[in-house]
């Protein structure tokens, strides 16, 4: 790949999709006419030099305010809200619906029921809304300002830089680690929480579902996990690109969660007893069946998830 496709690649690579195929024509176009049908690499340094940054000519072409996070940064910004907002509002519903019922005055008349139920389940999807644009904000506009010099967006540009521009196949996109740190402090969260948050309403008391001591006796193993994700989204962050290393350690993260996660999930005690027996009590169904096939159909989830991600991960640090 010359310099010309480099360039036109880093700046299509930063618009809106529907932009790419486009603006990649029109640049191919001026670039040819800046510098006639056989350019010397003199003659296409100094034509992509006044073309200028791709980052800003980019920013141009999307014609959109990029002040707060810089043009190189507000596309995976987006990206990021885009991912981690969904998932923040459905966590915040559920906990919010599993809180209110656990606390609510079984007294009161249906409509003050569900009105009060609204108004609370609201309250807590604007609280998470704000949070979440408060805390990505602050990370991405932390990031943009703490990169060292020569890193940042906005400074001086030169074509020479493009010779070292490696395959965008193989780019690791910010907000794919950002997503990665969100959900490493958001499962750690729902770990710590559990008794708390997953709790079984009955007759007015409520009893925690998952016994906590199984919780407990594992703790040290999920804390050294999660301190292991954390220290390959830093070198993520780092390295930017995927290699063959980060993608062996990755195949051991992901190793790791299925391994732990499938120890503690099919702990035969992890279901708490006093929980079991009060549904028990209640209900005729088949209550050590259908815990069964909660559990693992939640190991399926996490084994599928962390195959995709190992995969995707080799897959392009050692395509050619």
């Amino acid at each position: 790949m010359n310099l010309r496709d480099v360039y036109i690649a880093e700046v299509t690579s930063r618009i809106p999709e529907s932009m790419r195929e486009d603006v990649a024509l029109e640049l191919e176009s001026t670039i040819d006419d800046m510098t006639g049908d056989d350019p010397s690499e003199k003659a296409l340094l100094e034509a992509l030099r006044q073309l200028g940054d791709p980052n800003i000519l980019a920013a141009r072409y999307a014609n959109r305010p990029l002040h707060l996070i810089g043009p190189a940064l507000f596309p995976g910004y987006v990206s990021i809200l885009k991912t981690v907002l969904p998932i923040a509002i459905t966590l915040s519903i559920i906990l919010a619906t599993i809180a209110y019922l656990a606390d609510a005055n079984v007294e009161s008349s249906w409509v003050q029921f569900i009105v009060q139920g609204l108004v609370q389940i609201s309250s807590a999807i604007f609280e998470v809304v704000i949070q979440t644009f408060f805390w990505i904000t602050l990370v991405f506009f932390i990031i943009e300002r703490a990169s060292p010099e020569g890193d940042v967006p906005l400074s001086k540009w030169s074509p020479e830089k493009l010779k070292n521009v490696k395959p965008r196949t193989k780019f690791i996109p910010l907000s794919s680690i950002v997503f990665d740190f969100v959900m490493v402090v958001v499962l750690m969260m729902l770990y710590v929480n559990t008794d708390q948050w997953i709790r079984l309403s009955i007759d007015g008391e409520t009893f925690p579902l998952i016994n906590p001591e199984i919780l407990d006796r594992f703790f040290p193993f999920v804390i050294a996990l999660a301190v292991f994700d954390i220290g390959i989204g830093v070198y993520k962050w780092v390295a930017r690109y995927w290699t063959k290393p980060l993608a062996l350690w990755n195949v051991a993260l992901n190793v790791l969660w299925i391994g732990v996660t499938a120890l503690i999930l099919l702990q035969p005690e992890l279901i708490s007893s006093e929980a079991l027996a009060l549904l028990a009590e209640r209900t005729s169904v088949a209550l050590t069946t259908l815990t069964q096939w909660g559990v693992w159909s939640i190991v399926l989830t996490v084994v599928v998830v962390c195959l995709i991600d190992l995969i995707e991960g080799c897959y392009k640090a050692f395509r050619p």
